[in-house]
């Protein structure tokens, strides 16, 4: 469907997403978030990144919460919103569509390792470590990325980790910055 005089192509995905960026975003940002939970198998914890129903769509599943998480200020939710409202979900949307496409592509760099010094972050509860073969990806990092100087996973934070512990997260960049600068 074209959206009037955006010269935007709108899908499913995009009708459900902006038939309300406030309430789409409110869900996607807790959903994805260590607030949702712990994110065992079985729990319940909601998954945003996971299978989509396709009659009812990914919004549906997801809780929609009183309140926004504590490391949102209400000003900052709603300048995303207004950003979304002008510029629609699309964008997002393609990188998720293309996913089968960019890992054909990354296949040029099969046996590739990473020759730069490195820092690995990651939330406890970050929706990503569902993904399967997550754990073997991780478990394989020190061969991948011969200079990794740190790996860490910070307790309760989910897929929002800058937004969620900035001062953790500041800090750790900071002291990795100050050890590969003294090399």
């Amino acid at each position: 469907m074209m959206v009037a005089g955006s010269g935007r192509t709108r899908g499913k995905a995009e009708a459900e997403f902006e038939a309300d960026p406030r309430r789409t975003l409110r869900k996607l940002l807790f959903a994805a978030s260590g607030e949702a939970g712990p994110r065992k198998p079985g729990d319940g914890t909601p998954n945003p990144f996971g299978m989509v129903n396709r009659s009812t769509g990914l919004l549906a599943s997801l809780p929609d919460p009183a309140a926004l998480p504590e490391w949102l200020p209400a000003a900052d939710f709603e300048r995303l919103v207004d950003a979304f409202r002008t510029s629609g979900f699309k964008g997002g949307l393609n990188y998720y569509r293309n996913l089968d496409r960019n890992w054909e592509l990354q296949q040029a760099m099969a046996g590739a390792k990473i020759a730069i010094p490195a820092l690995f972050l990651i939330g406890e509860r970050d929706t990503g470590l569902s993904i399967p073969g997550m754990d073997q990806i991780i478990a394989a990092m020190p061969s991948l990325v011969p200079d990794l100087r740190g790996s860490h996973i910070l307790p309760g934070a989910g897929h929002w980790l800058p937004q969620e512990r900035p001062s953790e997260v500041s800090a750790m960049i900071t002291e990795f910055l100050g050890r590969i600068g003294n090399d």
